[in-house]
């Protein structure tokens, strides 16, 4: 393990001198036969390499187009104090937030976002993915539940699907009903298939996933949500008052 470990780091140093010697930010990197030749690696060992440097935001993967040079997002503090949008914590810290993919789908609700939701289990409900990008680099992915009532309202959270709507505002309108508190609790992850694909990691990556639950008035539970975040772009600051 130790001498593959060494392989790995000697082939990724090699990578990263042809990177800051050859190429600049944008440019398109050889595919993996040209650079396993140039690098005298195996194919394997220039994925697995251009994997960990997509994973730290040196490189840029699109599936069927190539791998281009990135310029490092830097990590950006999030604050997990208030019930901000994420789009504007990003924005605050200098660097530019982006909705890089976003679905909205009705789905059959899972048991422990059915307790929480006040919902029998498998009731339908409402379910909102959403991959937000930290400067092109992909660094959450937020998959929501919710109902499709609140307060003998229909939800419909289709306006989800752009950044200038966020989860917080979405709920203040239709529902009129703010959120007025945010639980989130967080535990440490690894890429599974899923994450890898959405966030642009190797599998085994350590992320950490936050399970966040939003309440209203009453302490109404408005939504039910996952959030999954690459601390090598995000770091998350949790402040207590009082």
């Amino acid at each position: 393990m130790a001498r593959r470990e060494t392989a790995l780091q000697a082939a990724q140093g090699r990578l990263l001198d042809l990177i800051g010697s050859e190429f600049h930010p944008g440019d398109k990197l050889p595919n993996e036969r040209e650079l396993a030749d140039l690098l005298e690696v195996s194919r394997a060992t220039v994925r697995e390499v251009l994997g960990q440097l997509a994973a730290e935001g040196v490189v840029r993967r699109t599936w069927g187009i190539g791998t281009f040079v990135h310029e490092p997002a830097g990590r950006v503090p999030v604050a997990i104090g208030d019930v901000t949008a994420l789009r504007d914590r990003i924005t605050a810290s200098g660097h530019r937030p982006a909705l890089r993919d976003a679905t909205v789908s009705r789905v059959a609700c899972p048991g422990d976002c059915a307790d929480v939701l006040g919902l029998a289990p498998g009731a339908p409900c409402w379910r909102v993915d959403r991959l937000f990008a930290v400067d092109e680099v992909p660094a959450v992915f937020i998959r929501d539940h919710l109902p499709l009532r609140v307060a003998d309202r229909d939800l419909d959270p289709s306006g989800l699907l752009s950044i200038d709507l966020d989860m917080f505002e979405f709920l203040a309108g239709a529902t009129g009903m703010p959120v007025r508190r945010a639980e989130i609790e967080f535990a440490a992850v690894l890429a599974d298939e899923e994450l890898t694909a959405r966030l642009e990691v190797p599998a085994g990556h350590p992320l950490v996933n936050g399970t966040q639950i939003g309440y209203g008035s009453g302490d109404v539970a408005l939504f039910h949500g996952h959030l999954t975040v690459r601390t090598d772009i995000l770091t998350l600051k949790i402040s207590r008052v009082g």
